[in-house]
């Protein structure tokens, strides 16, 4: 469901919201709704120890925060389809970090896997096409938020295997909202900056860039591991295409669909053995 937030946040910037004014509104709605889904359906899944709201904060500030900021800056600069490719880059990232940190074997496979993966990279960038015009910033963003999104999988992994998908959710979307209410006040949301345009776009977004995805993916990590959930979520390649082509009229070119297949394919090939077991 990441494919369609660049919809929402380009059509946000295009009513006057800025990234940090969208995430705001967006993590109050999400905040509420999940907090209250919680405490309906099952209240005692709120009781977390200390130790475990450490690293929901630690998710929340380091990880969930970075990666959507730097998400919804990229989509400034770039297509959507383009920053989606960038983003999506994360389980490459993901292979690096096991490499270094945990010293796991770089085979010829993988090797050849990276290629494919930065000439994925180069081709839906398009940096040969004759009327190149991309943004470096706009790259680095997309990066970057490759960067976080690759550590949110690593660390909730890691230390969550025994909290509910939804309070990893709720919890830490609520710490991303307190940092970012300390760096941004909510005065705006009763300026007149918010017309029904712009909540509808800011409720979509709190929805389906938020908390269903965000819930399913911790979900599926509990349950199948990270590397397994990103072979699965580069399906939102071919998903911001169509998006952005059929609702934003992106133009994107047959290089540019080439390049994606490949940073699909160099995944698959990196992690398909350890998705086959």
């Amino acid at each position: 469901m990441f494919g369609s937030a660049g919809i929402f946040v380009k059509l946000s910037y295009n009513i006057g919201l800025d990234s940090i004014n969208i995430l705001v509104a967006q993590y109050i709605i999400a905040v509420i709704i999940m907090f209250l889904f919680i405490f309906i359906s099952d209240r005692k899944k709120l009781l977390l120890n200390r130790t475990q709201i450490f690293h929901l904060a630690v998710l929340g500030i380091c990880g969930n925060t970075f990666m959507t900021l730097f998400y919804y800056e990229a989509f400034k600069y770039l297509s959507v389809a383009m920053v989606t490719m960038l983003l999506f880059t994360y389980p490459i990232m993901v292979f690096i970090y096991s490499v270094l940190r945990k010293n796991e074997k770089v085979t010829l496979r993988k090797f050849i896997a990276i290629l494919i993966s930065f000439a994925g990279c180069i081709m839906g960038l398009n940096i040969f096409g004759e009327n190149l015009n991309y943004s470096i910033r706009g790259v680095i963003f997309g990066l970057l938020s490759a960067v976080f999104y690759a550590f949110m999988n690593l660390y909730s992994e890691k230390k969550f295997k025994d909290v509910d998908s939804m309070s990893i959710n709720a919890y830490s979307t609520l710490f991303s909202l307190i940092v970012l209410l300390i760096y941004r006040s909510p005065h705006f949301l009763s300026g007149g900056n918010l017309n029904i345009h712009s909540t509808l776009y800011i409720l979509m977004l709190a929805v389906f860039s938020e908390i269903i995805p965000l819930t399913l993916l911790y979900s599926s990590i509990k349950y199948i591991g990270a590397v397994k959930t990103s072979i699965i979520g580069n399906l939102e390649i071919p998903a911001s295409i169509v998006f952005s082509t059929l609702l934003l009229g992106e133009n994107i070119n047959i290089v540019q669909i080439v390049g994606a297949v490949f940073i699909v394919y160099a995944i698959y090939i990196i992690r398909g053995r350890t998705y086959a077991h």
